[in-house]
């Protein structure tokens, strides 16, 4: 059986593996911004569109993974306060 101390770690190392997940994810951002989209080329096997186009789209996806992400990381916080606060009755 599960006591609330061992789910409230379980809690504790969901929310650390979010924050590894973001930063990585900021990175990843980071790394696709700093592209030279003058230096990128586009397949041809979707919709026509340029480099330029293509990249911002990418990093604005990306963008909006990391703000979906904050809003489950300010939910993990919440649960964190309560799950804290939870013990057996001695």
């Amino acid at each position: 059986m599960s006591t609330p101390a061992d789910l409230d770690e379980q809690v504790t190392a969901v929310r650390d593996a979010l924050h590894g997940l973001r930063r990585t994810l900021l990175d990843l951002e980071r790394n696709y911004a700093d592209l030279d989209a003058t230096a990128l080329a586009v397949d041809d096997l979707g919709a026509p569109a340029t480099a330029p186009e293509v990249l911002e789209s990418a990093v604005d996806a990306l963008r909006a993974a990391q703000d979906t992400l904050g809003t489950a990381d300010a939910d993990l916080d919440v649960a964190k306060r309560h799950t804290s606060r939870l013990k057996r009755r001695e």
